[in-house]
């Protein structure tokens, strides 16, 4: 049993800070919410076109495309728990933010905007150099961001609603990429066919999304300008002499964390496997007779734009909710494993009213169990003092590493399998996000088995 102590001192000192906020406008809360929407942006991108990009676009080997797309999970997963240690004791969220929105400018643009021939090792090499720069910038502005959160709620409500703020943003940008890609997509004549021919339609893509999100950056530096200087980090409490010994040592010692870890991967692995093989699904259920009349150009951004309006919606409708986290999971689950066991029902001979069915099932699940799970995270960094940089550099960690993971894992199988088997992305979508879906149902009940009084949730 794991029993963290909060001293008294520790708690007034974080919540004085706290009460510095407590008077921000509703305006204030929306420029924090922009303070991500670039990453947002970028993230929709990545994980809903760049494999298609990579592998339709540009032509790539599928082995060599999802080794790509692990390069860049794993260059994530590394370089967040380096970043959150690094901005709860070195300079300022504001100095990494900006650091990090530079990062993902050259590198997000220059992915989409240079014409590389992926069948050669130095075309790959420029990929793999943009795509590492680009990790590196995203992992620095989600963990600033992130870290702001504990410091900016004064208690569990308010932690809520910025979380549940950030996520609302999060999908907006989504709704975003997806009517800019189907209104650049659907402007030719063949709709059933995405080729080489439409690497200047997604680099224009990529063009819109770039100055969307520079906007977003600006408005959040100025909106909390008079902001920054009152968020004190981790370390400047520690260097507090009344403090410097009463602050707990290592948050690594709390079962808790990884309990965390597993929970909020399951959930991310959930919706970022969603988004990258729905695209893929959907070009794979194109050589059906019944779905070719849809037209892949159009149902390629209009499945995933109503997974995101419905996820927007789920958003705010848990802004009001009355039930706990741990309750509200086990709900958001259970229809993240319907969608997953109607996918594996039916294959890929979806008609589209029901795939935009299973649509609404993945946002209303991804949604719920995602928001839920940020939650429980940030109540355990504000209960327990913790620096919020570290707590969400190691919980973000688990996800991206285990996302990266799979998709070579998956890629991999694909290029044996692909002539053999042609169901493979509805297999993916049914099997491999219904188990991940289930483990997240198993790891709520660890938490929920833990008194709040031993483990500070």
């Amino acid at each position: 049993m794991v029993i963290i102590n909060i001293n008294t001192k520790v708690s007034s000192d974080l919540g004085a800070e706290s009460n510095n906020f407590g008077k921000r406008s509703r305006l204030e809360n929306i420029y924090f919410g922009l303070g991500h929407v670039y990453n947002d942006l970028c993230a929709s991108v990545w994980f809903s076109y760049t494999l298609f990009y990579l592998q339709i676009v540009m032509e790539i080997p599928s082995t060599t495309a999802g080794l790509l797309i692990m390069t860049g999970q794993v260059t994530d997963a590394i370089a967040t728990p380096v970043a959150g240690w690094t901005i709860d004791r070195v300079g300022t969220r504001r100095a990494w933010h900006a650091t990090g929105t530079l990062f993902v400018t050259i590198g997000f643009s220059l992915i989409f905007a240079v014409n590389n021939n992926g069948n050669n090792y130095l075309s790959v090499l420029v990929y793999t150099s943009l795509i590492i720069l680009f990790q590196i910038g995203w992992a620095l502005v989600q963990i600033s961001h992130l870290s702001m959160i504990p410091s900016l709620a004064r208690d569990n409500n308010q932690s809520n609603t910025l979380t549940t703020l950030r996520y609302t943003a999060s999908v907006i940008c989504g709704i975003i990429v997806y009517m800019t890609t189907w209104a650049v997509l659907k402007d030719d004549a063949n709709l059933n066919n995405v080729g080489p021919a439409d690497f200047y339609r997604f680099r224009k893509i990529m063009f819109i999304i770039t100055g969307i999100g520079l906007s977003a950056v600006m408005l959040f530096y100025v909106g909390l300008r008079n902001k920054w200087n009152k968020l004190r980090t981790y370390k400047q409490l520690q260097e507090n002499e009344e403090n410097k010994d009463k602050l707990p040592r290592n948050f690594l010692k709390s079962s808790i964390i990884y309990k965390v870890s597993l929970l909020y991967m399951a959930s991310r692995l959930y919706t970022t496997l969603n988004l990258i093989y729905i695209p893929l699904y959907l070009d794979e259920r194109q050589s059906d007779e019944l779905s070719s009349i849809d037209g892949i150009r159009s149902t390629v951004a209009t499945v995933p734009f109503v997974v995101y309006v419905v996820s927007f919606i789920t958003a705010i409708i848990l802004n009001f909710r009355k039930q706990s986290d741990t309750i509200v999971y086990v709900f958001g689950s259970l229809f993240s494993m319907s969608a997953s066991i109607w996918i594996g029902i039916i294959g890929r001979n979806t008609s589209k009213i029901e795939i935009y069915t299973i649509a609404t099932l993945i946002g209303i699940g991804g949604s719920t169990t995602l928001v839920t799970s940020l939650c429980l995270t940030a109540k355990y960094v504000k209960s327990n003092g913790f620096g919020g940089g570290s707590v969400y550099g190691i919980v973000t960690f688990t996800d991206k590493l285990a996302s990266g993971l799979a998709v070579f894992a998956i890629q991999h199988l694909q290029n044996s399998l692909d002539e053999n088997f042609p169901n493979f992305y509805s297999s993916v979508l049914a099997y491999v996000c219904g188990i991940t879906a289930l483990l997240g149902l198993l790891s709520i009940t660890t938490l929920y088995c833990c008194p709040v009084s031993e483990e500070g949730l």
